[in-house]
């Protein structure tokens, strides 16, 4: 019997977790099953129960993994910003660009649904939870680098402005779905830099959005 790796254990969980995702973005958290990922990955549910305990489990990592790994790809792009004005060009870039997809795989639209359970569904709620701090911190960590570099306004109220910020860019999905067929990016990428240029005009130096 051919030995498994932990590359080929990852391999697995990868694909598990990228079919879950599809099968949310489908049919819902509630009416998404475990059978339904069996279907969707091509494995049994035998490797399903191998590497989740079950289908809670199993979306909620999956979910989870969504956030974690649209922050990592930020944070590697925000590396190559020139400014704070240029980085956070950068992150409305990112946010609007993976709405819909995001590496081949449904993007944030996929938490719509979550949000349409974590009412019920108390472990739900907590993983939107951790989405929304680590989205938070990251966004503080940012304007405070700003203030620091002279950038952003010291007087600015870096708490609010970040959780009021990611409270927009989330609404701006939503605006995504009411608009259907007749979406347009530009339109809401436009909306979001609006809301930082009247930030950015509030510094001494009122540095100018460039375009990420």
């Amino acid at each position: 019997m051919p030995k498994i790796t932990p590359a080929h254990e990852a391999e697995v969980r990868t694909r598990i977790a990228a079919a879950a995702l599809r099968v949310v973005a489908r049919r819902g958290y509630r009416r998404a099953t475990v059978q339904d990922v069996v279907h969707e990955s091509g494995l049994s549910v035998g490797a399903i129960y191998t590497h989740f305990k079950g289908k809670d489990d199993l979306f909620l990592v999956t979910c989870d993994r969504l956030a974690e790994q649209g922050l990592a790809d930020l944070a590697a792009l925000l590396a190559g910003g020139r400014s704070t004005a240029h980085k956070l060009a950068i992150a409305v870039r990112f946010f609007v660009d993976t709405i819909d997809v995001h590496d081949g795989a449904p993007g944030q639209i996929t938490l719509v649904q979550a949000w349409a359970e974590a009412d019920q569904e108390p472990g739900v709620r907590e993983m939107l939870v951790r989405r929304r701090e680590r989205l938070v911190a990251a966004s503080q960590m940012l304007i405070r680098e700003g203030i620091a570099r002279g950038e952003v306004p010291a007087w600015i109220d870096v708490e609010g402005v970040t959780r009021g910020f990611t409270a927009l860019l989330d609404g701006l999905m939503l605006q995504r779905i009411e608009a259907g067929d007749g979406y347009r990016p530009d339109e809401n990428e436009r909306r979001a830099r609006a809301m930082l240029e009247l930030l950015l005009a509030a510094s001494p130096e009122r540095p100018e959005l460039p375009t990420a």
